[in-house]
């Protein structure tokens, strides 16, 4: 699944003319303050991430002033998000808010019915809402082949107190995000908040949208999203290039797998035995020499990287390649750290032997070897 950032989400939005403020996407706070400048004060400066609870992490401020914006502009570029720097701020403008709404949808994965949330207490962290107020959530299910209509949506509308235009226009959203789940291949569709302003116009303030990375062959254009480029570290997109699949743990051992289900289970046990994996790398079934040097060359990048776990089972696999990589990868990169291996399966005792031969740990059994690699980088 695909997180998608805000200004990305509106401006899918836009396509289906749903109601929305004025924005302009900027990189430093002197194009901010250009952009409050052609919006007019007060703008809301929010920084574009992929994670939610801006608001709380100081991510979103209500600039009045044009010192404000540049201020709030410097300091939320100044931060980070899941590890992440900010780099691009989405200035709009500020809307005056009398009221705010609730809406999500995704697909129920069991019946593949479409299951809609929505509530009249916008804003909010919904999951407590959720906990403490069930009742301040309506839970509306529609057939994945069924037909969408807004007057499907005037009986709950109606009985949060909404009537006349303002009743007519959110259901028309609801409505229109529904379809848009279809359409657009989209696996979370969320507005939060949705407003009523003073001036009784309904706006969409926010958009947190799910894509199906499954579908991207229909949508061609979403490669070049932002997302897409800010969702990846620089080693998570060297891996992908390199057709490996990567992921930043953050932790202290290195891990290297012939295969995704054994590299699940190896960062399982490495935690078990009191370690924490740096990463997560698979080098799939049928590796070659090439892919073990790729993954070893991306992941001496990291820092805090205190051992190195090679993990093989071969079944396509002929491990004495594995093994070759491996030796070679360690020569050409002068890696100096520990590099433990477990090697099981096809040309596995010729794996060992040469493993062995160039004075490196090589073991056929996974807990001994993990262990051995959980104290190594605690310096035992």
């Amino acid at each position: 699944m695909g997180l998608i950032l805000e200004f990305e989400g509106k401006d899918l939005f836009k396509k289906y003319n749903l109601p929305l403020s004025e924005y302009i996407l900027v990189k430093s706070a002197e194009e901010a303050k250009e952009a409050a400048d052609t919006l007019d004060l007060p703008v809301a400066v929010k920084g574009q991430v992929l994670s939610g609870g801006r608001g709380k992490r100081g991510l979103i401020k209500i600039a009045k002033t044009k010192e404000e914006v540049i201020q709030h502009s410097i300091d939320i570029l100044s931060k980070e998000s899941d590890g992440r720097p900010v780099t691009h701020l989405l200035i709009e403008k500020a809307a005056e808010i009398e009221q705010e709404f609730f809406i999500s949808m995704v697909y129920d994965l069991n019946s593949l019915d479409l299951l809609i949330l929505f509530s009249a207490e916008g804003g909010v962290d919904i999951e407590q809402l959720a906990e403490h107020k069930p009742e301040a959530i309506d839970k509306i299910r529609i057939s994945f082949t069924k037909d969408i209509y807004p007057f499907m949506f005037y009986p709950t509308l109606a009985k949060r107190g909404l009537s006349g235009e303002i009743k007519v226009k959110i259901a028309g959203i609801i409505s229109t995000l529904a379809r848009m789940m279809k359409s657009d291949d989209l696996q979370l569709a969320e507005i939060n908040p949705l407003v009523i302003t003073k001036d009784k116009e309904v706006i969409v303030l926010d958009a947190r949208i799910i894509v199906d990375d499954n579908a991207m062959f229909r949508h061609k254009d979403r490669k070049e999203y932002l997302s897409e480029i800010l969702r990846y570290t620089e080693s998570e997109k060297d891996a992908k290039d390199k057709g490996l699949a990567y992921v930043d743990l953050g932790g202290t051992v290195g891990m290297l797998s012939v295969g995704a289900g054994l590299g699940m289970a190896t960062a399982d046990l490495i935690e078990v035995y009191g370690g924490t994996p740096r990463n997560f790398l698979d080098v799939g079934g049928g590796a070659s020499q090439q892919n073990v040097e790729d993954a070893l060359q991306i992941m001496m990048k990291d820092a805090g990287l205190k051992s190195i776990l090679i993990n093989a089972f071969g079944g396509i696999t002929r491990l004495d390649d594995v093994a070759k990589g491996i030796v070679a990868a360690i020569e050409t990169h002068n890696i100096k750290i520990p590099v433990i291996i477990r090697l099981i399966g096809t040309k596995s005792k010729e794996g060992l032997e040469i493993i062995k031969a160039a004075g490196h740990q090589a073991y056929s059994e996974m807990e001994p070897a993990i262990e051995a690699a959980v104290e190594a980088a605690k310096g035992v």
